[in-house]
């Protein structure tokens, strides 16, 4: 399986206390699933919506390339790709 970079920001940074970590995985679905479980049953409820689905909120791109949150497990992972989990963006 492809080893990918995992880029977090704010709210996952804070909950899984670390700014990056690599995993294993196929698509990228399944390292929305893995960062997950790194941070717990807090850090689901927070990336997650009730049916399962990125919240709308969260951002991700591999690489460049922002993502369709409703189709991870369709993108397919190459060795040293680079995940950005985005967080809901605020501003004033």
């Amino acid at each position: 399986m492809p080893q990918v970079l995992v880029k977090l920001y704010t709210t996952l940074r804070l909950r899984l206390k670390k700014e990056q970590v690599w995993l294993e995985g196929e698509t990228a679905a399944d390292l929305v699933r893995r960062v997950a479980e790194l941070g717990g049953e807090a850090a689901a409820k927070v990336l997650f919506d009730e049916k399962g689905v990125v919240r709308n909120e969260f951002l991700l791109a591999l690489d460049s390339e922002i993502l369709d949150r409703n189709a991870l497990d369709q993108v397919r992972l190459k060795e040293g790709n680079v995940l950005h989990i985005f967080p809901p963006i605020s501003g004033g």
